[in-house]
């Protein structure tokens, strides 16, 4: 049996992982919560700060735009001066931007603070999965645990317009953004005094009797431990000549325009087109929020045995019919409950999707900082399409369809490049 001094060692080891995986979520969670938390206060900012609809649509796209620009530059830069100076600017600019958004004077003044915003929080999201590979023993649990990470990202956009309605009806909008600032500071303080540096230094993540070798420290040569020295450009410019990393990152940018099309049409296909109450859409994206977390749950248990290009084709494979679906359903007016299956399913989908394409970037031979920064860009960028795209094609349940079957159609021919430099 184990002697008390070593269950001690395994206790406080995994105490420390998961208060670091903990903390590392609230990092990735913080940007995409910075662009839906303020949306169902927009007819009110845009009354008070004068500006028209064009504040909408320009405030969430600004801020997709300074999320996907800003991974390109944090995640080699964390590549080249460690994660921890990184993170910490990125979180404290992205606090400070945060609190000047609930002071913003006018609509041209809260769009210039949202890119600041995105660009900043972006930071948190690209080197929190460097962070995981640093930490992890190999790409199996490295994929494990973005899954995690990847749910935060995709569930926070989901749930931040019914949090922030909820501040902004007790103490009104300039909350909502007070709200944000006052969760950087925190999250700041906490990866400050509770996340050590990890490039380049083997954190265990499984306890092991004192003086063995760690049975995560990664084997020489394997690149685990970046200590890339080379500028931002030429990092990415060598990352995106890895034809796997390509294909990973295209497969979910492409995806990403169905599903960011599908975030911000929902309220108008479910209260609009089909005649619902506020609360009847937020069941409808509550149950879709549970069935991308029990598919990501999924994944993550077949990434501990699988390479993550299975899960991201079989969740394409269930978004695109999904979507098919829909627009065929939608077209000979089926049933609501088929269509709010179909909804489900595409959610879930989307579960296997966003990690699997993320910790597909992370297990290539590309130094961590860059894989992150190009996948994490991609997805933002296919967002910020996304969004305004579904205004020009109409906001109804059948155009989303369309857009969600062709989106993963296109995802799926660059899962198919990625996969091909496998073989």
């Amino acid at each position: 049996m184990p002697g008390d001094d070593t269950i001690s060692v395994v206790a406080g080891t995994r105490a420390r992982t998961i208060r670091t995986l903990v903390i590392l979520a609230l990092l990735t969670a913080a940007a995409p919560l910075s662009v839906d938390i303020y949306t169902p206060s927009l007819p009110r900012i845009q009354a008070d700060l004068g500006g028209g609809a064009w504040l909408a649509e320009g405030s969430v796209t600004t801020c997709l735009l300074g999320i996907a620009v800003g991974q390109l530059l944090w995640g080699p830069l964390s590549d080249r001066f460690g994660r921890r100076p990184v993170v910490l600017i990125g979180a404290i600019g992205w606090t400070l931007a945060s609190a000047a958004s609930a002071f913003a004077p006018t609509a041209a003044v809260l769009l210039a603070v949202r890119v600041a915003v995105g660009l900043c929080g972006a930071a948190g999201i690209v080197v929190a999965r460097s962070i995981v590979r640093d930490i992890s023993s190999d790409d199996h649990l490295t994929g494990s645990r973005i899954g995690m990470l990847s749910v935060v990202t995709g569930i926070a956009p989901v749930i931040a317009p019914t949090i922030g309605a909820g501040i902004a009806q007790l103490f009104g909008w300039r909350a909502d953004f007070l709200a944000l600032a006052l969760l950087g500071a925190l999250t700041a303080t906490a990866f400050a005094l509770w996340v050590p540096e990890t490039m380049g230094v083997a954190v265990r993540t499984d306890a092991a009797p004192p003086g063995a070798v760690p049975a995560d420290a990664a084997p020489p040569g394997t690149g685990r431990m970046s200590t890339v020295r080379t500028s931002a450009a030429r990092a990415l410019a060598s990352a995106l000549r890895n034809r796997q990393l390509l294909g990973a990152a295209l497969a979910i940018g492409l995806f990403s325009l169905g599903f960011y099309a599908y975030i911000a049409t929902a309220a108008f296909i479910v209260e609009r087109e089909y005649g619902h109450s506020p609360a009847v859409f937020a069941g409808v994206f509550a149950t879709n929020a549970a069935a991308m977390l029990v598919a990501t749950l999924v994944f993550r248990a077949v990434v501990r045995r699988r390479h993550a290009a299975l899960p991201l084709g079989i969740g394409l494979a269930i978004s695109g019919l999904s979507g098919a679906g829909l627009l065929v359903g939608a077209g000979l007016n089926a049933p609501e409950g088929l269509i709010w299956t179909l909804s489900a399913l595409f959610a879930a989908g989307a579960g296997f999707v966003l990690p699997a394409a993320h910790s597909w970037g992370q297990a290539t031979a590309v130094a961590s900082g860059a894989a992150s920064a190009l996948t994490g860009a991609f997805q933002f960028f296919g967002g910020a399409l996304g969004s305004p795209v579904t205004g020009v094609i109409g906001t109804t349940a059948a155009h989303l369809g369309g857009l969600i079957a062709l989106a993963c159609v296109l995802a799926a021919g660059a899962w198919l490049f990625g996969l091909s430099a496998r073989r």
